[in-house]
């Protein structure tokens, strides 16, 4: 297994983790101002309980940051990471 590959897709307003080419994990977002939430992160189910997920939100939260904006989760996964994360609490809007 390769490296994970992370990109943004704007078209489909979703983060993608690719693994040798096959799509295994997005983060699916919307932005709204300078807002971006986070709506859903999904990791293929032959692939989970490796800490994909996380990683998936990770790179997202580090784009969201890094373009700018703050970060609305709304789904459990990015709950979770954002609350494992305090250093990170200046970049959350709730």
């Amino acid at each position: 297994m390769s490296a994970p590959d992370f990109s943004d897709n704007a078209a489909a307003s979703r983060y993608e983790l690719r693994i040798d080419g096959e799509l295994i994990g997005t983060a699916d977002y919307a932005l709204r101002g300078d807002v971006v939430a986070i709506t859903r992160v999904y990791t293929r189910p032959t692939h989970r309980n490796q800490g994909l997920a996380f990683r998936t939100t990770e790179y997202a939260v580090g784009r969201i940051i890094a373009d700018g904006h703050r970060i609305l989760p709304m789904c459990w996964v990015a709950e979770k990471y954002l609350d494992s994360h305090p250093e990170l609490a200046a970049h959350v809007a709730r």
